[in-house]
């Protein structure tokens, strides 16, 4: 049965601090259910993995999704993943023993990652007097100083006594109603913090849905591996769905896949929304008290979302990072990850393994940068500013390609319409052009220009190597063109150089204003013997390189020439292998059209027999007559066209 009643807003909270600080004890005490849920969590009595459990309060119109996470320094990568994407955390600090090691590293992990709002509890207040509680707030008070914290509420609670419960559940209501919807792009991705089987259902994974929405039936993309699977069903709090949708915690029941093939630090996605990212530019900023400098090179452990890779950080502006600054950086990934731009990450040293920063990211698909280099690291900064910006450099970087809206807003995974309103704006500026395509392609102008002087380059090269031709033929044009560029950018091009009157179109080919062939004496001289050899083997004619070879010329001279005595029409070329001089090519149209006046139909060996040649001629001849309009072909037959 599949539930279609009104679905609460999720509000997704994670817990954070020291371990044995209450955090899990905490969440049941609201709950009445216990978050531990692995047998060696009852066993140890602390937290080993990500808990999710919800929290239904009457007459709220929101829905509490609590994240425990460990306290442990072992497990600080699991943290990471739990408070990666969260709306507002509980911050929880022990009564009775205060501001602890991992109260601060959490502390900070969580500013790292861009959390905006929370609560600070402070638990096991049954332990202590009322005079430690003061003294505690004040501390915390000062702690929190500066951050997102500075103003949150300060509330002494116990789990064993259940003092203080209601007046957090309060807090959480108005924290619940201040979270502001997540913008969406629309299209679908989940960063997967939990892999698991379900009895008589089959693989599940679950996480956070971050834009977009997934229904039962839809095709995803697991990432960064590529995998494409069907989704079988959405559950939201173990209810069956048939959508989920942006800010709800969501299971994801898959289809032909195993449970080997998945992990945490995954990524479901839309097809096509994300590419696996194997260098990553980012803002990095390193905490105040990190353990010592950073050194382009080193080596570091870099989580993103439910992910955590080994990378290599190269600084751009300088050798070293001190604590406390800001720097750009380029990630060179050890493994494939997937990401976008603006996500947070941590860095954490590879070992000992202590949190000592991080940041947002920038670009996922960058080019190796030259460090130091102006022009690269202005570029970088482009990735920062505002959305005008940020698409002038994606410009930059696909060029001489261009790039339309829907594209941009893929690989930035933002709002089409805000990406839409940012390629108006600098079109208005006129930075970009509009491109002639169903897309609606736009590149930068000066780029335009490059490649408007690039295609005027292109022809005079061909001149330069064929003197004798008066104009360039438009297909090898295109070819040439498009081997660093696309069609929509060609025929702007093209178009704008006719207009301005720089290029002038001849048939099937280009030319120069008032350019006209230069043909030497020699090269009139070769024309006629090469087009002599043609003529005297009448219907059955000789292969281009046989001629060139009888003739004793060298293959550059050869094509040249026949370049000409194409272009003049003196040779016909009907496909690679088969050349006829123009005198026997008509008599070959006249006898084929004589047929066709008799019959009302030609066949190949009609046309091989009138003829008396081969086959491979005949063939050549009556596809050549289908292209230019003298027959058609209908079954084996060719009629009048």
């Amino acid at each position: 049965m599949t539930f279609s009643m009104p679905e609460k807003e999720h509000v997704i909270v994670g817990t954070a601090g020291h371990i044995d600080h209450g955090k899990s004890s905490l969440v049941k005490a609201l709950t009445g259910i216990d978050p531990d849920a692995l047998p060696e969590e009852k066993e140890r009595g602390m937290t080993i993995e990500l808990g999710f459990v919800f929290l239904d309060i009457p007459d709220y119109e929101k829905q509490i999704v609590f994240i425990d996470v460990p306290g442990h320094e072992k497990f600080v990568k699991t943290m990471v993943a739990g408070a990666s994407h969260i709306d507002a955390a509980v911050f929880i600090i022990a009564a009775d023993e205060g501001i602890s090691v991992q109260t601060r590293e959490h502390f900070e992990i969580l500013k790292l990652l861009g959390v905006r709002r929370g609560i600070v509890a402070l638990t096991k207040s049954d332990l202590v007097d009322e005079m430690r509680l003061l003294e505690l707030e004040a501390e915390v008070r000062s702690f929190v100083a500066g951050s997102f914290l500075e103003a949150a509420p300060i509330l002494p609670v116990s789990s064993v006594t259940r003092a203080g419960l209601d007046d957090l559940k309060t807090a959480l209501m108005d924290i619940g109603r201040c979270v502001e919807k997540r913008p969406d792009c629309g299209l679908f991705r989940m960063p997967i913090d939990r892999v698991f089987t379900m009895h008589g259902f089959g693989t599940v994974v679950a996480g956070t849905i971050l834009s977009g929405e997934v229904k039962a039936g839809d095709r995803i993309q697991i990432l960064p591996e590529g995998r494409e699977v069907k989704v079988r069903g959405v559950q939201v709090h173990k209810e069956k769905r048939d959508r989920s949708e942006i800010g709800r915690r969501t299971a994801l029941n898959l289809q032909d896949v195993d449970k080997e093939f998945l992990r945490r630090g995954q990524v479901a996605a839309a097809p096509g929304f994300l590419a696996p990212a194997t260098r990553i530019d980012a803002r990095l900023r390193l905490l105040a008290d990190a353990p010592k400098e950073l050194k382009t090179r080193d080596r570091v452990r870099l989580h993103i979302g439910t992910d955590e890779v080994i990378a290599r950080v190269i600084l751009l502006e300088k050798e070293k990072a001190q604590p406390g600054e800001s720097v750009l950086a380029q990630f060179v990934l050890e493994s494939l990850t997937a990401a976008l731009h603006n996500d947070r990450f941590i860095i954490r040293t590879f070992s000992p393994v202590v949190t000592i920063g991080g940041g947002e990211i920038l670009d996922t698909s960058p080019p190796r940068h030259k460090r130091f280099d102006p022009k690269a690291i202005e570029g970088v900064k482009r990735w920062e500013g505002p959305l005008t910006s940020i698409v002038e450099q994606a410009l930059r970087k696909k060029a001489p390609k261009p790039l339309a809206p829907a594209a941009a807003a893929c690989e930035f995974g933002k709002r089409i319409d805000d990406v839409k309103r940012a390629f108006a704006d600098l079109l208005v500026a006129g930075t970009i052009v509009a491109l002639p395509s169903e897309k609606g392609d736009y590149v930068l102008r000066e780029e335009a220009e490059r490649q408007s002087e690039r295609m005027l380059t292109l022809i005079q090269r061909f001149f330069k190597a064929n003197p004798g031709s008066a104009a360039m033929p438009l297909a090898d044009l295109r070819t040439q063109f498009l081997q660093a560029s696309d069609e929509s950018l060609f025929k702007w091009t093209l178009d704008g150089l006719i207009e301005k009157q720089a290029l002038e179109r001849r048939e099937n080919a280009i030319g120069l204003p008032g350019r006209e062939a230069k043909i030497s004496i020699k090269e009139l001289e070769l024309g006629l013997r090469i087009e002599a050899e043609f003529k005297r083997a009448r219907f059955e004619t000789p292969s281009e390189d046989d001629v060139c070879r009888k003739l004793g010329l060298h293959e550059r001279v050869f094509k040249g020439v026949m370049h000409m005595l194409l272009q003049q029409g003196r040779l016909v070329r009907l496909d690679p292998k088969v050349t006829y001089h123009r005198d026997f090519l008509e008599k070959a149209r006249e006898g084929a059209l004589d047929i066709l006046r008799k019959r009302g139909e030609i066949t190949i060996v009609d046309l091989k027999d009138r003829l008396q040649v081969s086959r491979k001629y005949a063939c050549a001849l009556i596809e050549h007559f289908d292209r230019t309009d003298v027959t058609r072909r209908v079954g084996d037959k060719h009629v009048p066209k």
